[in-house]
């Protein structure tokens, strides 16, 4: 069985500080509590933005969701430039 190296593994979200911060930068993934962490949001509030599909998609390893951080940087480019449209 080949492991993908661009994914961290399943079980690491109880990595904490650097740790966690050497996963995002290595793989260019961000898992669901750093996801929160970066905008100080409840788990309700991301389900409320991936229903209104203003958010991007996660990925899911196992039970697990992480998104790429290319995309989650995309979109608050983009939610930048809304806001200062507005």
């Amino acid at each position: 069985m080949q492991l993908n190296h661009n994914v961290p593994p399943a079980g690491n979200e109880n990595l904490t500080g650097s740790q966690s911060q050497s996963t995002t930068l290595s793989g260019g993934f961000l898992q669901a509590r750093q996801v929160r962490e970066r905008y100080n949001v409840s788990d309700m509030t991301i389900w409320r933005w991936l229903r209104d599909q203003a958010f991007p998609q996660p990925i899911y390893i196992s039970r697990y969701r992480y998104w790429r951080l290319s995309e989650i940087e995309a979109w608050e480019a983009q939610q930048a430039s809304k806001g200062a449209a507005a």
